[in-house]
């Protein structure tokens, strides 16, 4: 209880010092004066400390709508590359399919040839080829190639492109 009565004494006295009537001012012309340019210099640095500091929040704001912009452009070409290559993956596994459909086709194609060229040559030659087919390995694009004989005259190889080149 001490402690309060204390504190409300001081607090009281205190209250009662700061009341007391306060002297005069006088009216010194140099002083009015000097205090109002004293005011009129304060007031100028704060209007020029707010303008500093708005122009360096706008410099860090153009600072950060830059960076924006650079990690947006570089997000959209990252998904522009993940886009071009998913699509170039299509492309190549579509090429691929083209290639063995080709390579399919050249084959019975080839295989054709070979029942054609087998049926057109009567029974003589059915043997000659059969024989010279039995001899070495059969492979159904070279099968035309390694028919040879003196009514064909010499044997020429073919190398079919299609343009496609290597993937």
């Amino acid at each position: 209880m001490t402690k309060r009565r204390l504190a409300s004494l001081s607090l009281a006295a205190t209250l009662a010092l700061t009341t007391l009537p306060a002297a005069p001012a006088l009216a010194d012309g140099a002083a009015s004066t000097r205090n109002i340019i004293l005011g009129g210099a304060a007031a100028a640095a704060t209007l020029l400390i707010i303008n500093h500091n708005r122009k360096v929040h706008q410099k860090y704001a153009e600072y950060d709508r830059q960076q924006a912009q650079t990690q947006a452009e570089a997000s959209n070409a990252e998904a522009a590359y993940a886009s071009e290559r998913s699509a170039y993956t299509h492309e190549a596994a579509l090429v691929a399919g083209y290639q063995h459909e080709v390579a399919v086709q050249h084959q019975e194609v080839l295989r054709l040839r070979h029942q054609l060229a087998l049926s057109q040559s009567g029974p003589g030659g059915t043997q000659r080829v059969a024989t010279g087919l039995t001899q070495t390995s059969f492979h159904p694009l070279v099968a035309g190639a390694r028919q040879s004989g003196s009514d064909r005259g010499p044997t020429r190889v073919a190398n079919v492109s299609y343009g496609w080149g290597a993937l």
